[in-house]
């Protein structure tokens, strides 16, 4: 039996289609019952929602925000995207495969090797950076590092696998090495403002 279709007042069963404002049964108004006690329980949940969304902001804040060195981290994340303008793979860059595909230029059978490596590392360094946005929490720093070590041995292998690294896949390369030296670091860091 549905709460709802009980009266606040004498528990007793009042049709789902009743649409009256009183309890058919002992006349008590059913919208004004207890008002005062669900307003004190809607205050008390609503205040755990905000302190729940405060220390879910604060996380964040202290992973990613609190200090110069995190801020440093931060802005690394993106810098691969950059990097990779450069010559990745020969002559291939990021701006020339797009470019050579949008004017049909080039066919993606013949790049597809150069483009799933540039798709892995937008998709790797996006994981990087949602992983560090956590970096407080308990697992944060061996999480970071786990996909860091992943993204940087998947971009070696594939640079291996394709070979012609230009000057952008070193670049990338020393980015990713940076990286997990600014995990470390920013665990340092974290734990030295814990203690």
């Amino acid at each position: 039996m549905n709460k709802n279709n009980l009266c606040p007042k004498c528990g007793k069963k009042i049709s789902a289609f009743y649409m009256k404002e009183k309890c058919p049964h002992c006349n008590v108004n059913l919208m004004y019952y207890n008002m005062e006690e669900r307003l004190a329980a809607d205050e008390v949940n609503a205040k755990k929602e905000v302190d729940a969304v405060n220390h879910f902001l604060g996380i964040l804040k202290s992973s990613s925000v609190a200090s110069p060195l995190l801020i440093v981290r931060l802005v690394l994340f993106f810098t691969p995207l950059a990097s990779m303008c450069l010559p990745m793979y020969g002559d291939v860059s990021l701006i020339s495969l797009i470019m050579g595909l949008i004017n049909s230029e080039i066919q993606i059978g013949d790049v597809i090797m150069p483009l799933v490596s540039m798709a892995l590392v937008v998709v790797l360094s996006l994981a990087v950076i949602i992983s560090s946005l956590f970096s407080v929490t308990k697992t944060g720093f061996l999480r970071n590092m786990i996909f860091s070590v992943i993204n940087t041995a998947v971009f070696i292998v594939l640079g291996l696998i394709i070979g012609g690294a230009g000057i952008g896949w070193y670049i990338t390369l020393v980015i990713y090495l940076l990286e997990i030296v600014m995990h470390i670091l920013c665990e340092r860091q974290i734990r030295q403002k814990a203690d």
